[in-house]
């Protein structure tokens, strides 16, 4: 008995002599973040089977009733000078799949399932004594246009970033695509872009981007270019055995007035498709875009008014719409999602703020109706919102948003459509914030379609209706 004391009592001064040192290899600098999000749905689009092509728009939709939720975890490991970031996320619908490996399921009975994706991993860190800080990696990168060309999009490369007064710069190179390592068979991209700040209530962008791509008919990734004279014209129909280089130079700017805000881009892409085939046609790329927004404060609301223009045409030996990241779709460049204008707030016409699993839209999304970029495969986009939101209460939000959108030119080969209208939607959306961080919304859209979506295989598609309740905790 007393031996066993002893032990028991050297056995406890180890562990407090032990506590200091286990204490100095802790993690002091562990940063965590992230968010809970589920969300329930009604709809006759959302989650319906099947809405992955135009002839999915029927007179008699099913109505679809589930439960999707979403988890994501932001791991900062460093200081704050030099920082390695894990970014963890698990998708999953109620009841879906149990004990299975694979990507968005889980939900179902016994759960047990690997499906813990990497979202970000990259390094990032500053300089000593200057402004300059560079991510190195997997990362989340945004466009000066609103996420026209790419928004949100994760992708692998090095961003730097600097300062010199009154100048703001960033450089980028992201490889977007890598085939067979000893060759010169990769897309990749490179940006420049310069943000002057000549006022506090002025600012100007100035931006560059060069896409390259030189995969060819590289297995498992496909760059969505439809010229007039493509015989399928749609999402699914891909340009291969090409050589792309495209160059777009553009501006963005930002002006406030008072109680107003006052910001805009315009570019101009060009560049040239060029075939690798014998006898093959090239085609040249020529498009141009421009995107003009108000805010302001009215009252107790804050408003807002937007419009975008993105070109098109029907010519055989052009494509005049412009070509962006949602371009890309293949075994191994995911399925989409990469462009991301989203600002004006539509949850069904364009690609939705608030996506976790039921990424569909008309265009603009990954699982658009006719595709993720918002070039609407050559024809164009024209798109006009307005919206408000208003704190009724300090922990009450409620909000109403209105856009219509349509194609700027119809494709000569188009299989039946009658118009260029796509549809006005409608939406409107209030938000109970219950504790901090942990907010309980419901949500709801309705799209009345336009004739661009009555094609000779749908008869009178009916309208769009989705609804939604939300419970997001940010921690």
């Amino acid at each position: 008995m007393r031996k066993g004391l002893i032990v028991l009592l050297v056995a406890a001064v180890a562990v407090a002599f032990a506590l200091p040192a286990m204490a100095d290899v802790t993690p002091k600098n562990l940063n965590v973040s992230g968010f809970y999000r589920a969300k329930a749905w009604v709809s006759n689009f959302h989650g319906v089977a099947g809405t992955s092509g135009a002839s999915s728009l029927a007179k008699d939709p099913a109505t679809a009733a589930y439960v999707e939720q979403r988890g994501r975890v932001k791991f900062d490991f460093g200081t704050e000078n030099v920082k390695a970031v894990w970014f963890l996320e698990s998708d999953m619908n109620f009841g879906d799949s149990a004990s299975i490996v694979n990507r968005n399921q889980g939900g179902a009975l016994s759960g047990d399932s690997i499906q813990i994706e990497t979202k970000n991993l990259y390094l990032w860190f500053k300089v000593p004594d200057t402004s300059l800080d560079f991510t190195v990696g997997l990362q989340n990168q945004s466009d000066p246009y609103a996420g026209v060309f790419y928004g949100g999009a994760d992708l692998a490369g090095i961003f730097m970033t600097g300062k010199f007064e009154p100048v703001q710069f960033k450089l980028g190179w992201a490889k977007l695509y890598e085939n067979l390592l000893q060759k010169t068979d990769d897309a990749t991209m490179y940006v420049a872009e310069v943000n002057l700040l000549p006022a506090t209530a002025v600012s100007l962008g100035l931006n560059f981007m060069y896409l390259t791509d030189d995969t060819g008919a590289a297995s498992g990734i496909n760059l969505k270019l439809n010229p007039g004279n493509d015989v399928a014209p749609g999402p699914t129909s891909a340009l291969a055995n090409y050589k792309v280089d495209l160059y777009t130079p553009g501006v963005n700017a930002t002006f406030k007035a008072g109680p107003a805000t006052l910001s805009g881009f315009a570019f101009y892409q060009f560049g040239t498709a060029e075939s690798m085939l014998p006898g093959g046609t090239d085609i040249d790329v020529k498009a141009y875009g421009g995107d003009l927004r108000a805010d302001l404060k009215v009252g107790p609301a804050n408003v807002f008014f937007e419009g975008l223009y993105l070109s098109g045409d029907d010519k055989d030996d052009e494509y005049n719409a412009p070509v962006t990241l949602g371009d890309y779709q293949g075994t191994n460049t995911g399925s989409g999602g990469n462009s991301g204008y989203t600002r004006t707030r539509m949850q069904i016409l364009l690609a939705s703020w608030d996506t976790i699993n039921a990424a569909q839209c008309l265009v603009g999304c990954s699982g658009g109706v006719y595709g993720d970029s918002l070039g609407l495969q050559g024809r164009g986009l024209w798109h006009v919102a307005a919206g408000a939101n208003i704190d009724v209460t300090p922990k009450i939000k409620v909000e109403a948003n209105a856009g219509y959108a349509a194609a700027v030119k119809m494709l000569t080969a188009d299989p039946g459509f009658k118009d260029k209208d796509l549809g006005i939607e409608v939406n409107a959306g209030i938000n109970y914030n219950i504790a901090k961080g942990l907010d309980f919304g419901l949500y709801g859209a309705y799209v009345f379609l336009g004739d661009f979506n009555m094609v000779s295989t749908t008869s009178d598609p009916e309208d769009l209706w989705s609804g939604y309740a939300r419970l997001n905790y940010a921690f």
